[in-house]
């Protein structure tokens, strides 16, 4: 990535191009679920073709959000990544998940109907990293199928992506009994599988869905609230935290600051494309 100012600011100028042609396009889901606005919680402005308010704040917010982000970035020491010659990120993926699906190597395997190892993009820009799967999920082997999940594939559409472009997995492939919290001990079994899947996968961004993954990706025990707040790293990658989808259906008034968090994270994204150009 260059380090040059003007590089920068022009990359930054193309964002926010880009965020004022897609300021509105989060509404769809906003609505979604049976959920009517919260009083008092400020809704996207109405727009003329595709252009937003020009004085929408959020647009100050980003610019100095990719700005920053961009900064720290390039202050990051060099991580080594795999080398792309010796196998192709699919093939790599699929011998992977063949080890993973029949693991046993906690107590969860006991009360499992599937593993679900994660579905998607190989060569994804983004992943992103749920808690733990849930009935559904377990019923079906796929990650993020059940309710939360449909909100997901609206979240993602409202940022111009499909379920397909993007890769999805958990902190845990097993669904734990009563979906309570993944446990110590079970994280330190799935983990390996979770850090070999990221360095085959090596995405631009990483999002953490939810407190729970974000927690244990970064090793923190702070609030998702304040993790929200910047970008934080792994191995290298950034990663940004938001609300897990299916909080968003128990607190439709969380939407507004979700949709915030994934127009900055596909900002950044985008910004980072513009970069290696």
């Amino acid at each position: 990535m260059s380090n040059d100012h003007d590089d920068r600011k022009e990359i930054i100028g193309d964002f926010l191009t880009w965020v004022r042609q897609n300021e509105a396009a989060g509404m769809e889901w906003f609505l979604d679920e049976g959920s009517a606005p919260v009083a008092g919680t400020p809704q996207p402005a109405p727009v003329t073709g595709t252009t937003a308010d020009p004085d929408d704040p959020f647009l100050e917010i980003c610019n100095q959000f990719v700005a920053q982000t961009l900064g720290l970035i390039e202050r990051q020491p060099p991580v080594r990544k795999p080398d792309p010659s010796a196998q192709d990120k699919a093939t790599a993926l699929a011998a992977l998940r063949d080890e993973v699906l029949p693991c046993t190597a906690c107590p969860l395997h006991e009360t499992r109907h599937s593993t679900v190892f994660g579905a998607g993009n190989p060569d994804a820009d983004v992943v992103f990293v749920g808690e733990a799967p849930g009935r559904d999920e377990d019923i079906q082997g796929e990650p993020f199928v059940g309710r939360s999940g449909k909100l997901l594939t609206k979240i993602l559409s409202a940022i111009g992506y499909g379920r397909d472009d993007v890769f999805i997995c958990n902190i845990l492939k097993c669904r734990p009994p009563n979906n309570r919290d993944p446990q110590p001990a079970e994280v330190a079994a799935c983990e390996i599988h979770l850090k070999r899947q990221l360095a085959i996968l090596d995405p631009r961004v990483i999002c953490c869905l939810g407190r729970v993954a974000a927690q244990t990706l970064l090793g923190t025990d702070a609030s998702l609230k304040r993790l929200r707040q910047t970008v934080h790293f792994y191995e290298g990658i950034p990663v940004m935290a938001t609300y897990h989808p299916a909080a968003l259906l128990r607190n439709p008034g969380w939407k507004r600051d979700t949709w915030n968090d994934v127009r900055k994270m596909r900002a950044l994204i985008d910004a980072l494309k513009l970069g290696e150009s």
